[in-house]
């Protein structure tokens, strides 16, 4: 119990910490395991965030954590529920990288939904607010930099520059004035941090060995399969696979695309994800058997998308009334 929000609450006391005068990107003592420091660099998000989370950091820790799952799991389940007409919450409860990213206080899943979010207001001509959503989805670039790319070069082909001019005017304001109020040097601070971030953390794309073909051939299929016609969905695929992370919740985009492309999949895969880590448990954590298992348990999400539903034992209401 003692690691829940363990990620959202480092990065909590970071900001608090910068708010005082220190670096943020340098190591600091760690606020769930005493006796450890944060290493330097862990919190690598952009400057233009410290700004932004510090009405959460002033907050205590369970109260910021609460708003951070209801900003994640609300949006999350309503863009579910448009898109497929059901509940997204079988993929939070059951499939590994949604649940872990959750407990841990990842925000992966919030700069998602900004992402998928803004991405249907680009569709609606909301350019403003697409905009707006776009760069705050930038200010987590693993999970949607091509995507955010493509939505932009879409537009400009279209010649629908309200769009991509607004996108450029909320970045100057939130990364210039950042700049601003903290000072140029903080960018320095960052891309110092940046140097110590891959440190610790796996980081190659979750295309390399040792099982990155059959998660990529298992792709191509999806996409053949399901997604062809759709370029946003598929450089969301693109940018989740072929960024140098390879840590399970770094993969959640994948939920979206699989509920994007089969709006009838089926739960029973996402179980394996659980029963995957608890039936091979890894007797040496290498880069290698690190990557295999996180390969593994992801896998699952494509076999979702491509696997048929189960028969209902049970007689719809429907039928019992007939």
């Amino acid at each position: 119990m003692e690691q829940i929000f363990a990620d959202w609450r480092s990065l909590m006391v970071g900001i608090q910490l910068w708010l005082e005068g220190a670096n943020p990107y340098a190591s600091y003592p760690h606020p769930v395991f005493p006796g450890r420091m944060v290493n330097a660099g862990w919190y690598a998000y952009p400057p233009p965030t410290l700004i932004l989370f510090t009405p959460l950091a002033l907050m205590p820790w369970p109260l910021s954590s609460l708003i951070l799952l209801l900003a994640s799991i609300i949006p999350f389940e309503r863009w579910t529920r448009h898109t497929s007409d059901r509940t997204g919450l079988p993929w939070l409860l059951l499939w590994l990288p949604l649940a872990q990213g959750l407990w841990i206080g990842q925000t992966t899943l919030l700069a998602l939904v900004a992402l998928l979010w803004g991405e249907r207001a680009a569709r609606e001509r909301q350019d403003v607010r697409a905009a707006i959503l776009l760069a705050l989805a930038l200010l987590k670039p693993q999970v949607g930099i091509l995507p955010i790319a493509w939505l932009l070069l879409e537009a400009l082909w279209q010649r629908r520059w309200r769009l991509p001019i607004a996108f450029v005017l909320i970045n100057l304001g939130l990364w210039g004035g950042t700049a601003l109020i903290a000072g140029p040097q903080i960018y320095l601070q960052w891309l110092g941090g940046l140097d110590n971030y891959d440190q610790f953390l796996p980081n190659r794309p979750l295309l390399f060995p040792p099982f990155g073909m059959i998660l990529g051939a298992l792709a191509v299929w999806l996409w053949h399969r399901r997604g062809r016609g759709d370029l946003f969905g598929l450089t969301l695929l693109l940018n989740t696979l072929i960024y140098p992370l390879s840590v399970v919740y770094s993969a959640s985009a994948l939920a979206l695309i699989v509920i994007r492309w089969n709006p009838r999949w089926p739960w029973y895969p996402l179980i394996l994800s659980w029963l995957i880590p608890m039936l091979f448990p890894l007797a040496q954590r290498t880069p290698d058997s690190i990557a295999g298992m996180t390969q593994a348990i992801i896998v699952t999400a494509l076999l979702t998308a491509l696997l048929p539903q189960l028969p209902w034992p049970w007689p719809k209401r429907s039928e019992e009334v007939k």
